[in-house]
């Protein structure tokens, strides 16, 4: 780590000399001719005449010649903060992709682990920033979806240096994307109209514009006798039906859960999945939404060109009432409200088990389910039907440009442009973007006869580990740092890749949920960057407003509603600012013009295939995990994991 002050006017001697061209590094070294006369910048390669001798800019590989000479020009090699992984056992120098970007690019990372649980993670990087003296070359990620909050929270620090000089002359794959799409440039694009880090964009069909799919078990569903639950009092009573069936998973032991939720859940709540309540408000008026990668936006949506706070409808307090009935007759799991970092929740207990333990749940991905055999019993509930008409499910205030400002780059890196490099080389091989996110060839991924990138499965369609290795997850984590500034796109799928093993069942059963009702209704509120004025207003009335939310709904559901309760929850909301937050987005918004924006949107690839196919999907995959399941019985049961989107 480097001196600030050197390290600006290094900085600012390299923006004065660029000129608009770039390197277009990837898997195989390219050439570049020079440009005659005596210009000092190639236009061709993005060499200048200061470009130091060590260094190679000109789309060649590697882009350090010189690694020693480097070191001794840069004081060390490039560090880079990094959020830790639990599952990780392997030292993060030693990762095969890690290995591999050293190999190709000359670039030696000298890493730092940040803490892998999330709030603790979020305290360190604002004690670095605050700080600010001993500040990595670049962070890699912050808090997942969060990027853009942390640079615009220390944008009076001068902490973060702009991309989007570096990116128009070092990187013409990501310009080309953020070209490409509209939606993608508005949300990278900060309020001083400078760009910082660069995008991590994972396409995956719309996968992340809604929550995970709500799923039942079919095995226990046959066993009560009863067909699939089309209304929320359907589900009910085949709750009810659960709990009086008795020892349905044949354990001898009365332990079955009819219904399981993580109610008030936000940390860790992948893609708003977890949390029953929401997914349900549909049915009941107006749909109610949250997000984990965009808290500020939670119980938000866009009605009419107008930004609404949906949690004062009258939908949460008749779905408040609903869930209160099923907590009454001791329907649900019985740590529902116990959400709290590092629990001991359903996704890490009940779902880990070698038998069902579990009737109805929200999940990410029935990846969670650890044991196969019992993956196998669970199909998606399609979507939901409430009273006048109402349907379940939310779109997300999301966006597959999942963070603006991955491989951020600190005001202490002396190299900005070997950084911009490296982005460009990962992002313009497009089996080196796909490995470099999901994992390496050798381990989650073979090259098929036509160098298609597809993943080694069983019989049973499940993913045969490498050892020592036990899943899908645990292999990604083993084998790359992940979700850095990859650029994944729709058109890979089935040229360049297979679509994410662990993601297929997942996304076939968010188009039974609704998904493409849901994005339909248009409702969603755009992932932009606020100014630092309003993003640290946010700070102090979002979170007071999100707990009133959680606690009122908490109570609820264990002593019932009443009208005093109702009104009382109205007065706090307005008392905590919930006017000034819905005013802040609407201000927001219409300072921009969106009309490309949702234009783009329109466009966005969803799902396997067109609407009357979704059926059609869902209905193979589960005949498929029928047959699936009576293999399974007989063959060893290999280990699932989380899902690649995680």
């Amino acid at each position: 780590m480097k001196k600030r002050t050197l390290a600006l006017l290094l900085a600012t001697l390299l923006l004065l000399t660029m000129a608009f061209s770039g390197c277009s590094g990837g898997g195989e070294s390219s050439t570049s001719g020079e440009t005659s006369g005596d210009a000092s910048t190639s236009e061709a390669s993005g060499e200048t005449s200061d470009t130091p001798e060590f260094l190679d800019l000109s789309g060649n590989l590697p882009i350090i010649t010189d690694q020693e000479a480097f070191e001794e020009a840069n004081g060390g090699p490039i560090t880079v903060a990094v959020q830790g992984d639990a599952s990780r056992t392997v030292d993060i120098s030693e990762l095969a992709m890690v290995q591999r970007w050293e190999k190709d690019t000359g670039i030696h990372f000298e890493w730092t682990v940040l803490n892998s649980d999330v709030s603790a993670l979020a305290e360190q990087i604002s004690l670095m920033l605050t700080a600010g003296d001993d500040l990595p070359d670049i962070f890699w990620r912050f808090v997942e979806g969060q990027s853009a909050d942390y640079v615009v929270r220390y944008a009076d620090q001068g902490v973060f240096l702009p991309t989007e000089d570096l990116i128009q002359q070092y990187c013409p794959t990501v310009a080309g994307v953020l070209e490409d799409n509209p939606e993608y440039a508005l949300e990278t694009t900060y309020p001083d109209g400078h760009m910082y880090g660069f995008p991590y964009i994972e396409e995956m069909k719309g996968l992340v514009l809604t929550s995970g799919p709500l799923v039942i078990n079919t095995d226990w569903l046959e066993q009560v006798g009863r067909d699939m639950p089309t209304t929320p009092e359907e589900l009910a009573e085949v709750a009810r039906a659960f709990a009086e069936a008795g020892d349905l998973n044949g354990n001898g032991v009365d332990d079955e859960i009819p219904m399981a939720s993580k109610f008030g859940a936000h940390s860790g709540d992948t893609f708003g999945s977890y949390n029953m309540f929401n997914r349900l408000t549909g049915c009941f008026g107006q749909a109610d939404s949250y997000c984990e990668g965009n808290p500020n936006a939670d119980h938000l949506a866009l009605i009419d060109g107008t930004v609404t706070f949906t949690a004062m409808d009258e939908s949460i307090r008749k779905t408040a009432d609903y869930f209160h009935e099923l907590y009454s007759e001791d329907l649900l799991n019985a740590d529902c409200f116990e959400n709290a970092a590092g629990s001991t929740d359903y996704t890490n207990n009940e779902m880990t088990q070698d038998v069902a333990l579990i009737g109805i749940l929200g999940v990410w991905s029935t990846m969670g389910f650890t044991n196969n055999e019992v993956r196998h019993q669970y199909e998606a509930i399609p979507q939901l039907t409430g009273e006048d008409g109402g349907l379940s499910g939310f779109p997300l205030n999301y966006s597959q440009l999942q963070d603006a400002s991955n491989t951020c780059i600190t005001v202490d890196c002396q190299f900005p442009e070997v950084i911009a490099c490296f982005v460009e080389y990962m992002d313009s091989d497009p089996a080196l973007a796909v490995q470099s996110n999901w994992g390496a060839v050798g381990y989650n991924y073979h090259e098929d006869e036509d160098g298609v990138l597809r993943f080694n499965l069983d019989e049973n369609g499940d993913i045969i580990p490498v050892e020592p290795f036990a899943n899908f997850g645990e292999m990604r984590s083993n084998t790359t740092p992940a979700r850095g500034s990859m650029i994944v796109l729709d058109e890979y799928y089935d040229t360049v890749c297979e679509y994410t093993y662990d993601a297929v069942d997942l996304l076939a059963y968010q188009e039974v949920n609704g998904k493409r009702e849901q994005l339909a209704r248009g409702t969603n509120i755009p992932k932009i960057i606020l100014t630092q004025e309003t993003t640290q207003r946010l700070s102090q009335i979002q979170p007071i407003i999100s707990d009133t939310v959680d606690r009122y709904i908490a109570d609820w559901i264990q002593n019932g509603t009443s009208d005093e309760s109702w009104n009382a929850y109205l007065g706090e909301l307005e008392s905590a600012g919930v006017d000034e937050l819905v005013q802040i987005y609407q201000d927001a918004l219409d300072s921009l013009d969106l009309t490309d924006y949702y234009a783009s949107l329109q466009n966005t690839e969803i799902g396997h295939g067109d609407s009357s196919s979704a059926e059609s999907s869902a209905a193979e995959s589960s005949a498929a995990s029928e047959a699936e399941s009576s293999v399974a019985s007989e063959a060893e049961s290999s280990v699932a994991s989380e899902s690649a989107a995680e």
